[in-house]
């Protein structure tokens, strides 16, 4: 026996590095827009900067930086990382422009609040600690070097308080907020993908991870088994038992299921009374064993059927790439045939239908 299926995780991680890649795109546009203020409030401020190859240079180095985070072939593959140093290549922009109109008293800090929404919205509460903190040192950086650490020490702990405190609040309702919603959004679209009685990704959702373990085989490797499960007479107990009966029985086989395959196995309610499920790298003979655990799984449970215990049979089938064919249609429409074939050898010599479930 091993562990259920951990499909969810790896779709959450997809998730995860989806939301990531689409915040790089909308982020695209902020470099440039954060250079543009820059370069205006420069050039409408009316005081020359002190040292504009500094401001020339900086403004450069940024658009290359920018344009090198978002470029295909860079060497920074994951998602998060590129984010922190976007966040920290903004960060050390908007002090040497800082730097070039006023220091720690230049408008122009007020743009520290950017890679801060930015980190909170994607990197969790760890890189967004991060982030603030780097954006305090860079702001203590420019009052030390303009010499706004003199003082009366209450009087310079108001001022780092009253500038730093809106970014911390900002951090830290922005991670909120943006937990929420995307903990909100990832709910949402597992209801999309989950069949909600039983648990288990709907048929449209394992078709399209079908499809992608399919194109994956296809390019190298060993193939992959598929189960097709039909529960037995599963009409007689809505019929004599009630349709929330019938329901608890569909759990029950489906937890028989989830509890019989591995942590990289996928199964999925394929509707009504059948179930699908993905073996990758099986064998044929291996989801053969497979497939009889599911049936002595099954057939060990136990369900409330009104004020008694009732158990369950079901009949399995197997398909396999390439065995089957070369199609995961030609796999699953085999797993089909079968099943209706394993179906009718389990039959009772003379009854019309499959063996019936049992009350006890």
């Amino acid at each position: 026996m091993t562990e259920p299926d951990t499909q969810a995780p790896a779709d959450t991680r997809r998730r995860s590095i989806d939301e990531h890649a689409a915040f790089l795109r909308s982020m695209s546009q902020l470099g440039w827009l954060v250079l543009l203020v820059c370069a205006l409030y420069l050039l409408l401020n009316g005081t020359p900067a002190p040292h504009p190859r500094v401001v020339l240079a900086a403004m450069g180095l940024f658009a290359l930086a920018a344009a090198g985070l978002r470029w295909r072939r860079t060497r920074v593959r994951s998602a998060p990382l590129r984010i922190a140093l976007d966040a920290a290549a903004t960060i050390v922009f908007i002090t040497v422009m800082a730097t070039q109109s006023g220091g720690a008293s230049s408008p122009l800090v007020n743009l520290y609040l950017l890679p801060v929404v930015m980190a909170a919205v994607t990197l969790g509460s760890g890189g967004t600690l991060a982030v603030f903190l780097a954006v305090c040192v860079a702001w203590l950086a420019l009052m030390a070097g303009y010499g706004g650490m003199e003082g009366p020490v209450l009087a310079l702990l108001a001022r780092i308080l009253g500038q730093l405190g809106p970014f911390a609040l900002v951090a830290y309702l922005t991670q909120r907020l943006a937990s929420t919603i995307i903990s909100a959004r990832r709910q949402l679209a597992e209801f999309a993908e989950r069949d909600t009685l039983t648990g288990l990704v709907n048929e449209r959702s394992f078709k399209e991870m079908l499809q992608r373990e399919h194109a994956g085989r296809q390019q190298g490797g060993s193939g992959y088994s598929l189960l097709k499960v039909d529960i037995d007479a599963l009409g007689q107990v809505n019929e004599t038992a009630g349709y929330e009966a019938g329901n608890a029985a569909i759990r029950n086989v489906a937890e028989a299921i989830k509890r019989t395959i591995r942590a990289t196995d996928l199964a999925a309610r394929a509707g009504g009374d059948e179930f699908v499920v993905l073996l990758p790298g099986a064998s044929p003979e291996v989801a053969g064993v497979v497939a009889q655990r599911i049936r002595n799984a099954v057939f060990k449970s136990l369900f409330q059927s009104g004020s008694r215990m009732q158990r369950m049979t079901v009949s399995v089938g197997v398909g396999a790439y390439p065995q089957d064919g070369r199609t995961a249609d030609s796999a699953l429409a085999t797993a089909e045939k079968r099943m209706h074939q394993d179906k009718n050898l389990r039959r009772k010599a003379g009854d019309p239908e499959p063996p019936q479930p049992s009350r006890l």
